[in-house]
């Protein structure tokens, strides 16, 4: 036998027995199929014959789109324990078929600017474009879509099943372009919503056909230069002219501003205007009304003036503008009465005397644009962490012996520490926004205020943690994490606005503790047992945490609901206690809330987690015994435990002993090594197609190769 040939042969032997994972011979992992072998075998014969044979005259012979020695795609050595496409059903919980089907509609789009990638077809968005560029698309998207049938019934079908799908269709909109997915909602949901919820038949009748078909643009005027989260304290005035029969919509100062406003600075036709009633000299507080911005030629209305937002960080393909009323006039039917209304004569007519119960009634129907950011937000998450979990299955770095193989970057624990927790995290953030959005589509005037809380708290959390995901994702992905065309990066921009609009997140968190207070103090006062938002659990004795946590304990799905609700039912009690003291002191009730913002938020987080956890339990018991039910286990106790060692109430406030905090860090490193075989598994199962992730995903190095600058 020549040299080279023994060379090749012996390395051959080599490469293929040892896997560098286990520390074992290849032929004892689970499962390995007979073709996998011969067809890796064959490829890694086909490279090392290319590195022993290269011709010294062709000095681009290196050049050539060959196969490197460093990368193994991961389906040929990551075993498969669980079925997936029943992990995707428990995920994605409705209208798999619908998803799919869309998802198939972007990837065969023009307009959605399908790349090829390593021999493989990625669909993105144009980084490289101008703002102006990037809006025109958006629109060019949209109508691509709505010739495709995308929004039949968004808004003229009513019923559990239209809503499903429709938020379905979003889900998957978001999973390609954010900056879509923001205009249909404002126009959709907002817009739309508006109409639907806060209006009666004369305004359904006139305007949601031609919402839904597009006969005209619409966009969502309530946020202010001066006023975002404080919707109550908006500067805008509308008076009523009782000899014309019209309302009168004016920008008073600079700070009424209309600001932020998504679709005004270009598409916009029409807009609902929150401004506050004036009747005869008597602010009847914040109201809505419908008005038009532009002509049916994209001319600006007289008695408007709008300008840009400018370029921001992300979502460039929104066109945010600002837009004043100079003396507006609009008909007195426009202002949509499902709450209050004005007579001809000029009476103010509402069977809702309370201003702040009125107030809450306004506002109570918009709650569908926490639902679908919150929802959004897992999806940025699991997009992101499908990406690099799939490149650590690929990518090697360093060696643990002399002159020995790379080791893949997720077969160390520290980079397993990294990705995993986040990953059991968005599992479990699933869980939670799939029971969002059964609340939402099944709501009822008795479940407004558990819609407001769960969507508030929910939202807050679901986006904070999204932008932890990506950062950790992009700095996981090394370099490749800065490409856009990888994605995460820019995801990063484009979603962190999430925690902003439709409620500052800090705000938010704020509400959903002030509502357990009113809860607390209602329940006491009455003497009778708590009922509703998941608060039952205060009305049971106090949950004991033993002493010495064993692994069996931690994992017990019974002790980590009662760490939560220990700690949940304990900074209620302590929050209640704080307000009331500074209350005595002659504080108001409101100061002495500002005052204990900090109980606040840890009580908005406590009341997040056990809810979520809640979802997980709930989910995994509906799963029959066997691997799927295991590996849920898994998750369920990485998300438990992550929450029990992240969050320092329980350090703090005593819940767990030093010695039991410890014991839970370790345990999570353990978790981390179970769950460690069954990534690739785990991201496989969130029904993201391969088009939709980063390049970087799969062959990096083809992805990166000569050929794909030539292509």
């Amino acid at each position: 036998m020549a040299p080279s040939s023994l060379l090749l042969y012996t390395l051959l032997i080599s490469a293929n027995n040892y896997c560098p994972r286990t520390q074992k011979p290849r032929k004892t992992r689970q499962k390995m199929a007979q073709e996998s072998s011969i067809n890796r075998a064959s490829r890694r014969t086909r490279i090392l014959n290319n590195h022993l044979v290269q011709s010294p005259s062709d000095p681009t012979s290196c050049l050539r789109s060959n196969s490197c020695l460093s990368y193994t795609p991961p389906e040929e050595t990551e075993s498969l324990d669980f079925d997936t496409k029943e992990m995707r059903k428990i995920l994605d919980l409705h209208n798999l078929e619908d998803r799919d089907w869309l998802f198939g509609v972007i990837k065969q789009g023009k307009v959605f600017n399908g790349k090829e990638r390593g021999g493989r077809l990625f669909v993105l968005p144009e980084y490289n474009q101008t703002m102006e560029q990037q809006r025109e698309m958006t629109m060019k998207r949209i109508e691509y879509l709505f010739e495709r049938g995308v929004f039949d019934g968004w808004l003229m079908k009513k019923g559990v099943e239209a809503e499903l799908k429709k938020l379905a269709f979003l889900d998957v909109i978001q999973n390609f372009d954010q900056s879509l997915a923001v205009m249909l909602g404002v126009h959709f949901f907002l817009w739309g919503g508006a109409i639907q919820f806060m209006g009666t038949k004369r305004h359904h009748d006139k305007w949601l056909r031609d919402t839904e078909t597009f006969g005209l643009k619409g966009c969502f005027s309530m946020t202010e230069l001066g006023h975002g989260s404080n919707v109550r304290g908006i500067e805008t005035v509308t008076t009523y002219d009782l000899k014309t029969g019209e309302f009168v919509i004016n920008t008073p100062c600079e700070s009424a501003q209309k600001y932020w406003i998504g679709g005004a600075a270009n598409h916009a036709t029409h807009t609902i205007v929150f401004s506050q009633l004036n009747i005869d000299g008597v602010n009847q507080g914040v109201h809505a009304f419908i008005a038009q911005i532009r002509d049916a030629d994209g001319n600006i209305c007289p008695n408007i003036r709008i300008a840009e937002c400018g370029h921001k960080i992300g979502l460039n393909g929104v066109d945010n503008g600002r837009i004043w009323f100079d003396n507006l006039r609009i008909p007195r039917e426009n202002l949509l009465n499902s709450v209050a209304d004005v007579s001809p004569d000029g009476q103010y007519l509402s069977a809702i005397k309370d201003p702040d119960q009125r107030f809450a009634a306004f506002l109570a129907p918009l709650t569908s644009g926490r639902v679908t950011i919150a929802t959004s937000a897992v999806f940025s998450s699991k997009v992101g962490l499908a990406t690099a979990i799939r490149y650590s299955l690929g990518r090697r770095a360093f060696s643990v012996t002399p002159n020995g193989p790379e080791v893949l970057l997720l077969d160390y624990p520290s980079h397993q520490r990294r990705l995993l927790p986040l990953l059991a995290k968005s599992y479990a953030m699933t869980f939670g926004g799939n029971y969002l959005k059964m609340i939402y589509v099944n709501r009822t005037p008795g479940s407004a205020k558990t819609l407001h809380v769960v969507s508030s708290a929910f939202k807050a959390i679901f986006t904070w943690h999204n932008m932890r995901t990506l950062q950790e994702c992009r700095e996981a992905c090394g370099g490749q994490g800065l490409k856009t065309e990888n994605k995460i990066g820019h995801l990063k921009g484009e979603f962190d606005v999430q925690s902003t609009f439709e409620g500052d997140n800090n705000v938010l968190m704020q509400q959903v503790s002030k509502a357990l207070l009113s809860e607390y103090a209602a329940a006491k006062k009455k003497n009778k047992p708590f009922k509703g938002l998941g608060l039952e659990h205060m009305n049971g004795p106090v949950p004991v945490i033993p002493s010495n946590l064993t692994s069996s304990t931690l994992r017990s799905s019974q002790f980590q609901m009662n760490a939560f609700c220990l700690r949940e039912r304990d900074l209620l009690n302590r929050f209640a206690a704080e307000v009331s003291l500074y209350q005595s002191k002659g504080e108001s009730k409101e100061h002495a809330f500002i005052l204990s913002y900090q109980l606040a938020e840890d009580l908005g987080r406590a009341f997040s987690d056990r809810a979520i956890l809640q979802t997980f339990i709930d989910a995994e018991a509906n799963v029959s015994a066997g691997s799927l039910k295991n590996v849920l286990g898994l998750l369920r106790s990485m998300y438990a435990l992550i929450c029990l060692e992240e969050d320092a109430a329980f350090l703090r406030y005593g819940y767990l002993s030093t010695d039991n905090a410890a014991a839970v860090r370790k345990e999570v490193t353990k978790l981390c090594g179970e769950l460690r075989p069954h990534a690739l598994a785990l991201v496989s199962s969130l029904g993201i197609p391969d088009a939709f992730l980063g390049p970087i995903a799969f062959n990096w190095i083809d992805a990166n190769s000569w050929s794909s600058v030539k292509h």
